[in-house]
């Protein structure tokens, strides 16, 4: 089933969103060599400077269908990035969309100039809910999202989709801010919480709390969704929450339940 999202009409509607499936060029290069159900493939996000993130544990099912994680935006730094993704061979009808994040205004500019000349559009992460200091601390907030979209808009020729949090008040608010910057499409939702998990008293995860997503998400992000649609007609790609069915409105959905 092909589907159109931001110039391209690609091969299929579905999406893997950022999170520890697209860690490697080589993960990415086979689903588009062998998945073409795969529209749009996002990666993992990339940063200025190479980040270690949080060590072992990072990912855990709770329950059956949901999942937490805090892998802490690990990644090699933009510089490292952009020189492995330069070699993908990304067909015609298939959407790199490469996901990036800043500790300021500056430096999601910064990874965006370097990034941009390897994707097909650029994913915003202001919605990471367990990296202090980053995604979800300047994504609660509409004029930040505002000028960070709008800085990023100013210094490249590709569409951006700035990825959401589900843990606001009004998402609405934070979409029409989004917008107001130039936005092309919303990415909803990222993980929920963070929420802590325990085993033995002791926390699972090496960060103690982590994003939670899959089947428990899923009335969270049709609802964001939801207040998404009513105050933009941006396309938006569903991420954060397994089985959600694609519509002319939500354009395309994920093929795995995690998103970082």
């Amino acid at each position: 089933m092909k589907t159109e999202f931001l110039g391209k009409t690609l091969s299929g509607p579905f999406t893997v969103p950022s999170g520890i499936v697209t860690t490697a060029v080589p993960i990415i290069q086979y689903m588009f060599d062998h998945m073409p159900q795969i529209g749009v493939i996002t990666t993992k996000s990339v940063g200025p400077v190479p980040r270690e993130g949080n060590r072992e544990p990072v990912y855990s099912q709770y329950s059956p269908g949901n999942f937490v994680n805090a892998v802490g935006l690990t990644n090699p730094g933009a510089l490292v990035a952009a020189e492995a993704m330069a070699k993908l061979r990304i067909p015609e009808d298939r959407f790199l969309l490469v996901s990036i994040f800043g500790g300021s205004l500056e430096e999601f500019v910064e990874v965006a100039k370097i990034m941009a000349p390897v994707a097909d559009g650029l994913e915003l992460n202001l919605s990471c809910p367990h990296a202090k200091g980053y995604g979800m601390a300047m994504g609660q907030d509409p004029e930040m999202v505002r000028a960070i979209t709008a800085a990023v808009k100013a210094v490249v020729d590709i569409p951006v989709v700035p990825k959401l949090t589900p843990n606001t008040p009004n998402i609405g608010e934070i979409a029409l801010a989004a917008a107001a910057g130039g936005a092309d499409g919303i990415c909803a939702i990222n993980t929920v919480g963070p929420g802590y998990t325990a085993s033995h008293g002791h926390p699972v995860l090496s960060n103690g709390a982590g994003g939670m997503s899959g089947k428990g998400v899923l009335p969270i992000a049709l609802k964001c969704v939801r207040e998404i649609r009513e105050v933009t007609d941006l396309p938006i790609l569903v991420a954060g929450a397994s089985a959600v069915p694609p519509t002319p409105e939500n354009l395309s959905m994920p093929a795995h339940p995690l998103s970082a």
